[in-house]
């Protein structure tokens, strides 16, 4: 499956319209798409990370994708992507 410019973006709606101060962002390259977080908090923390992961996990399952988290949950990618 191929992420969208456009579902980032309605991901990225529907995490302003939680209040969370983070950005979803895609990258996309010849080797793959992969996603990552950005903190938008002036301190640059990732305190309330975990309703942001919870959002995030309900949003790919609602458009039948599945994704894996880095081991610090702040990077993702679609499961058949291989490392």
């Amino acid at each position: 499956m191929i992420i969208t410019w456009n579902e980032i973006g309605e991901l990225n709606k529907k995490v302003k319209e939680l209040h969370l101060d983070y950005k979803v962002h895609l990258s996309d390259s010849c080797s793959g798409q992969s996603m990552w977080i950005e903190s938008l908090k002036p301190d640059n923390n990732f305190d309330d990370l975990d309703n942001l992961n919870k959002l995030i996990e309900d949003y790919f399952t609602e458009i039948k994708a599945e994704i894996i988290y880095s081991w610090d949950k702040k990077s993702f990618w679609m499961k058949d992507r291989s490392f």
